[in-house]
């Protein structure tokens, strides 16, 4: 696992851009842990949402156009608490927000991690699965 992560830091040091090294990132996240999706959403400090920039395994067509508020949904509550979010059955928690757009309803298990530098939440990653 430790020669995964490295290599995985080493392609995203080498993306030319954001965009490039978020696709790089939920892919091979999505790969290495042998889920079925993975997603970055970034913090757009501006606006007080987070939008989603990346997937792997959820509609690609949501890629910018999903925003949530900060305290919507699990994404919100990962931020919130600047700590993991194990679960086995997302839907049942009380945060949870279904968000039609991005196609995740087979989905159940959920992993989020903020994403987070000099103690501020930039974003949250997501690992799902069903």
């Amino acid at each position: 696992m430790l020669e995964t992560l490295r290599r995985i830091v080493q392609d995203v040091s080498a993306a030319p851009d954001l965009s490039s090294a978020l696709a790089i990132t939920v892919n091979r996240i999505r790969d290495a842990m042998n889920s079925a999706a993975c997603t970055v959403y970034l913090a757009d400090e501006d606006n007080r949402e987070f939008v989603l920039m990346a997937t792997a395994g959820l509609n690609p067509q949501a890629i910018g156009q999903i925003r949530l508020n900060r305290q919507q949904g699990l994404i919100g509550l990962v931020a919130e608490r600047q700590e993991p979010l194990n679960l086995e059955d997302a839907p049942l928690h009380p945060r949870f927000y279904a968000v039609r757009e991005v196609e995740e309803e087979a989905y159940h298990a959920f992993l989020g991690v903020p994403l987070i530098q000099y103690r501020r939440v930039l974003g949250v990653l997501t690992v799902q699965h069903t």
